[in-house]
């Protein structure tokens, strides 16, 4: 997916995570041990260049907060009820002859998206299925993405500023401008 859009991988700068959203993803680490973060500047640059790593993008959120935005590509799925061997046949599909298969999950900050990265490792480990793809989780997710002025898309595929709050708390690690309403 080349990307048009005149945002820098190194524009994030401008909106460095607050201690909170540090101290979060920080407890999402302790919480999911076992799942690789991948910065939001990394996935950037990985998807500006797709001819050197296939990137499955994975959104683990509702309906609802998918339709008010979304990283464009991706492929929602519901993170409490992911029919494992299906998606894996899907990744299997998708990245049949493709250099260095990388799965990159996420939602609003992270927990729903570390578990569904959990979940398909554990997956991966159990069936013994080889080629395994790389599987990260999005640190800080959706809301540093957004925070950072990353482009994202609605449910029509229109560019969007906006994204889902998910609850009142959390949405308070969203930035203002960021926030549906």
């Amino acid at each position: 997916m080349a990307n048009t859009s005149s945002a820098d991988p190194d524009d994030h700068e401008k909106s460095k995570p607050g201690f909170f959203m540090k101290s979060t993803i920080a407890s999402l680490k302790l919480k999911f041990p076992s799942v690789k973060n991948i910065s939001t500047a990394q996935l950037w640059s990985w998807l500006q260049h797709p001819q050197e790593r296939s990137v499955y993008l994975l959104d683990a959120r509702p309906v609802e907060e998918y339709n008010v935005s979304h990283l464009e590509n991706s492929h929602r799925i519901d993170y409490e009820d992911v029919d494992l061997d299906a998606l894996v046949k899907t990744l299997e599909e998708n990245f049949q002859g493709k250099k260095n298969p990388t799965v990159v999950c996420y939602c609003s900050l992270g927990y729903r998206s570390s578990l569904v990265a959990k979940n398909l490792q554990q997956f991966y480990e159990a069936s013994g299925k080889n080629p395994t793809p790389e599987i990260y989780n999005l640190s800080g997710s959706l809301f540093q993405w957004a925070n950072e002025e990353r482009p994202m898309v609605d449910s029509n595929g229109q560019k969007t500023h906006l994204a889902h709050p998910y609850t009142p708390f959390w949405g308070k690690l969203l930035d203002e401008k960021h926030r549906m309403k």
